[in-house]
């Protein structure tokens, strides 16, 4: 197939009438356009330029070229200006599905989303159903639920949590001790069977008892709920931020004060992000922070010393008093409670990234291996602070929260964002973080944090034992941070039907037949791509290194944002050839939506380690601990590997572990760059590749 970009740089050459002008304009070497032109011509096997001294005249089939390119060009130009905008801008129609939980905070969000946004509007349903499994219906699901979610197509991001509590009309006789409870229970949740309710005691030692009593009502419509309770039906066991309106205004009074239950997960459920156009991210993103910090701030101070979410979790929300919002006529499309309403599903929204962001897959029970060990046997009682465990990571979206929770009975927030958002974050907590676990995808940034004080050194896992040849290689000394998985940071990934003669080396890849038909992912964004680049600056020397690379840039390399977008261009035949993950390599052939194989060259290629590593401040040592030994573990290696499409194909790093059969082929060879020399010469190598890609 003729490369578009090729013909289009043909174009600019004639527009400029010469390779040295158009270079110019386009910031490009004249050796690079040159190479260009040169293989345009061999693939049409014509000349297209006559080129003697400051003549310059196009042939008769650099006429023809020129005039069916600059159809091209036009068409290009067109595409660009109608669709890119409708992309970018801020407008259209989101559907959203929200829990009545909610209710209170959305009439704020809508109005100020709405004055900032004339072009925006929503259509709103108050309902607390689950997304179809296979998509369909709204784009946005905001949930507040007791139990665990249907498995869908959508990523669950954890907002927060608040307790259930016990409130009543005034004047409702009541027990003074949970145990003793056996009057009328209104009771939020789905689960029409359940009859006992799990009460901690804050003021009590952390007591822990069992509530039941006559089941009246048990509903997720808090509506319903509190117009019973305030009736005067029963005690009504609801979320507590939905019983701080009508305890302020004394419809309501605190019943048992001190005593809460179960929480509730508030969970925002939405398309993969790198699927998500610019309205329906702010949307994703403003919901959440507004929804946060309305649940979070001005809880009263035994719940927070029963069931605390971190003060800071709040992210600086100071409480105030609300104005009561108006909403522009049309600006939501109200769906009322839970009525079936038709499909409307967007199916270039709900593609997953091939990189990071994949879409749930069914929940497992079964361990497929021997019990876990001791330690992960620890009841949730065992942590050392209240509050679930925070988990910052840039792989496995969605597959790890049910799993973990299940397997060892401790609560998880997974808070997943890309390498560079999560290196961003660590350093605007640092002084007072707000992780407890992390799991990332290169050990020099383990090394960088250790050499921080950042992690928590000496950590001694109980199934330390279970690291195979390849764990133990990678292992600190100080344990600062364990091996989970090794795989390749670039292969040369290609396409069977659009490069006849691929390349056996990295060195290849600077010869002209494969001028501007390759890219990679940028190293400054994606968290795999600089060990990728840093590893032949330390193979071959910083002035070798430069070199290849200067080479690869003169000879056309596109450079794009990560290697999900690399991999789209691939399949898209924007490029015929990318220095890519093995991850993503492998699952593109995997998928066959396209004929592409890997080359692997003989010497190896590139490795990047993942790791799992505990704050060197958390509240929370035990359950991080568990957490790092539930990783070390085959059956959960073996489980994520077959859990999380692109981000499973790794080489376990525990003995017994399964590896993907459609991942990288056992016994290549990684080559993985030295901690120290990565973490030295990060911001120079960064710096002296974006220089040469804008060049």
């Amino acid at each position: 197939m003729l490369d578009l970009n090729d013909l289009r740089l043909f174009v600019a050459i004639v527009e400029h009438q010469g390779i040295l002008k158009a270079g110019r304009a386009l910031r490009l070497p004249k050796s690079t356009i040159s190479r260009r032109l040169a293989g345009l011509e061999a693939q049409l096997k014509a000349r297209l330029v006559i080129r003697a001294g400051e003549e310059f005249a196009l042939t008769p089939a650099g006429q023809e070229a020129y005039a069916l390119g600059l159809q091209v060009v036009e068409a290009a130009r067109r595409a660009e200006d109608r669709l890119l905008p409708s992309a970018r801008a801020i407008g259209g129609q989101v559907g959203i599905a929200a829990s009545s939980l909610f209710l209170p905070v959305l009439p704020g969000w809508l109005a100020e989303l709405g004055a900032a946004h004339p072009g925006l509007s929503f259509s709103l349903e108050i309902s607390e159903r689950d997304p179809e499994p296979a998509g369909g219906g709204a784009e946005l699901y905001l949930r507040a639920h007791d139990g665990a979610l249907r498995d869908s197509a959508l990523i669950q991001r954890r907002i927060c949590r608040t307790p259930l509590v016990l409130v009543a009309a005034p004047g409702v006789p009541v027990p003074d001790h949970p145990a003793a409870f056996a009057d009328d229970l209104l009771v939020f949740g789905g689960d029409p069977g359940r009859r006992e309710w799990a009460m901690t005691g804050a003021g009590q030692g952390a007591a822990e008892t069992r509530l039941g009593g006559n089941l009246r009502l048990i509903s997720c419509n808090l509506p319903l709920l509190l117009a019973a309770a305030e009736a005067g039906q029963g005690a009504a066991l609801i979320p507590e931020f939905a019983a701080r309106a009508g305890l302020a205004a004394g419809r309501l009074v605190a019943v048992l004060p001190g005593w809460v239950g179960p929480s509730v997960a508030v969970t925002l459920l939405s398309p993969p992000r790198e699927g998500m156009n610019a309205t329906l991210r702010l949307c994703a993103d403003t919901l959440a922070a507004r929804v946060k910090a309305a649940v979070l701030t001005s809880a009263p101070d035994a719940v927070r010393d029963a069931a605390p979410d971190t003060p800071a979790d709040v992210g600086g929300v100071q409480d105030r008093e609300r104005a009561v919002p108006e909403l522009r006529p049309g600006l939501v499309t109200d769906l009322s409670y839970g009525g079936a309403r038709p499909g409307r599903r967007n199916d270039a929204l709900m593609q997953p990234s091939p990189e990071s962001e994949m879409p749930m897959t069914p929940f497992q029970t079964t361990l497929g291996s021997a019990a876990l060990t001791a330690a992960l046997a620890l009841p949730a009682a065992a942590q050392d602070a209240q509050g679930p465990l925070v988990l910052y990571t840039n792989d496995f979206e969605g597959v790890i929260t049910e799993r973990f929770e299940a397997d060892t009975g401790r609560e998880i927030d997974v808070v997943q964002m890309s390498g560079g958002e999560i290196l961003a974050r660590i350093a605007a907590e640092a002084a007072n973080p707000q992780w407890d676990v992390l799991i990332y995808n290169g050990s020099y940034t383990f090394h960088m944090l250790d050499q921080q004080e950042a992690l928590l050194r000496g950590v001694a896992p109980a199934n330390l034992g279970n690291l195979n040849e390849t764990g133990q290689r990678f292992l600190p000394e100080n344990r600062s941070w364990f091996p989970i998985g090794l795989s390749a940071s670039c292969v040369m990934l290609y396409r069977t039907d659009l490069v006849d003669n691929p390349p056996a080396r990295f060195e290849d890849l600077a010869d002209p037949r494969f001028n501007g038909q390759f890219g990679m992912a940028d190293p400054a964004v994606a968290a795999p791509a600089y060990p990728c680049v840093a590893q032949f600056f330390e193979a071959m020397g910083d002035e070798g290194a430069r070199d290849l690379f200067t080479r690869y840039f003169e000879n056309g390399m596109r450079v794009f944002r990560t290697n999900g977008p690399t991999g789209a261009a691939l399949v898209s035949g924007d490029i015929s050839l990318a220095l890519i993950t093995s991850q993503v390599a492998y699952t593109l052939m995997a998928d066959g939506e396209v004929p592409v194989d890997v080359v692997w060259p003989a010497e190896g290629a590139p490795g990047v380690v993942r790791g799992a590593a505990i704050q060197a401040r958390t509240a929370r040592p035990e359950a991080a601990q568990a957490f790092v030994e539930w990783l070390l573990e085959p059956a959960t290696q073996s489980w994520l590997a077959e859990s999380a499409p692109s981000d499973g194909k790794f080489e376990p790093t525990v003995t017994g572990a399964t590896r993907r059969a459609d991942g990288p082929p056992a016994g290549q060879t990684y080559l993985v760059a030295s901690d120290d020399f990565a973490v030295e010469h990060e911001a120079e190598i960064k710096t002296w590749f974006a220089d040469q890609a804008l060049n």
